[in-house]
């Protein structure tokens, strides 16, 4: 309890005890890129319209769909029509395929916003606009396709910056002796691969629907990896519940992550992991400490009873004396120190 407390006031909520212990046990941890290591406030950096299509009229398709979407990317599309004073009617008939995209009716047209591969990748995209999205995703930015009857009619470059403090707080881990710490994105090759060099993270895993995620978990798991997976959105679901310690950032956190994660940073600050690592470790060296010294104590105190050394008031005294050092020792993790701050 003592360490929850502490964790709480450092803006972390642990929801069991067991999850505390976990994280102080795990030796890999694996970061969701978008809004986990990025700032999570994505813009619009370029809108991309195919010929005879107004780039105003792919802004407003694009925003229909996403106007009730909690994924970062669907805020800078909102945004995007909002600064361009786009008027949104709320697409009918919405339906998410989860990892690749959300698709909707608008104005009577099938309307999909997301991943190329929502229409079986690249073979439908006229071969003008695969060169612009490859200049796109080498800039490190993520093309959103918009399709209307199956057909793309351009995309948009969306792009995210890299956490203040991310790489600092990806230092701390190695420091802590994690044997392996990697990211596990649904994004393309190139935007993983930026972010990864900027964090200072090598071990990247790029264009994972949930399923894929999962199955990386499970394989390291497998191997004997205890591992803690950090993530935000409704992607991240299945690796948080099967991680065994699922970590969601709670300020801007889709409410199905933070119901499936074991802990929330309730800050989204990415910088409280090490010291909640530290924490974790501890309590568990607290925990064993406690236990060594009471056995200790009380076989002292068994010894110089049936010695005559003690009376058994004094014998009773010494024991009370002993719970309190041991209550003592294990309050002292509420001053333990959070050098995030």
């Amino acid at each position: 309890m003592a360490a929850i407390g502490r964790a709480a006031r450092a803006g972390v909520l642990v929801k069991g005890g067991q999850h505390i212990e976990n994280v102080a046990l795990a030796d890999t941890i694996f970061f969701d890129k978008t809004g986990t290591l990025t700032e999570g406030n994505p813009r619009v950096d370029e809108i991309v319209p195919t010929e005879g299509i107004a780039g105003d009229e792919l802004l407003r398709h694009a925003a229909s769909v996403e106007c009730n979407s909690t994924h970062p990317l669907a805020r800078a599309v909102i945004q995007a029509a909002h600064y361009a004073k786009i008027t949104i009617n709320a697409a009918r008939d919405l339906f998410t395929e989860i990892g690749l995209g959300v698709r909707g009716s608008v104005d009577g047209n099938l309307v999909e916003v997301g991943s190329v591969y929502l229409n079986g990748g690249l073979g439908g995209v006229p071969v003008s606009l695969q060169a612009r999205l490859q200049a796109i995703k080498e800039q490190g930015a993520t093309p959103l396709m918009v399709y209307r009857d199956k057909q793309p009619i351009g995309f948009l470059s969306v792009s995210d910056r890299v956490r203040r403090g991310a790489g600092k707080t990806v230092a701390d881990l190695q420091k802590l002796g994690l044997t392996e710490i990697g990211i596990l994105s649904g994004d393309h090759e190139k935007s993983v691969d930026l972010v990864g060099r900027q964090v200072g993270i090598s071990r990247l895993w790029s264009g994972l629907k949930p399923d894929d995620k999962l199955r990386v978990i499970r394989e390291k798991q497998q191997g004997g990896a205890k591992i803690i997976y950090v993530g935000d959105g409704i992607n991240d679901a299945p690796a948080l519940a099967v991680a065994d310690t699922g970590i969601a950032m709670g300020a801007k956190g889709t409410e199905v992550a933070l119901e499936t994660a074991d802990i929330a940073l309730m800050g989204d600050d990415i910088a409280k992991l090490p010291f909640l690592i530290a924490l974790g470790r501890r309590m568990l060296f607290i925990i064993k400490l406690n236990i060594a010294f009471g056995l200790v104590f009380n076989l002292v105190s068994v010894v110089a009873g049936a010695s005559g050394l003690i009376t058994p008031i004094m014998g009773a005294v010494v024991h009370n004396v002993g719970s309190v050092l041991v209550v003592l020792s294990s309050a002292s993790i509420g001053f333990f120190k959070d050098d995030s701050r």
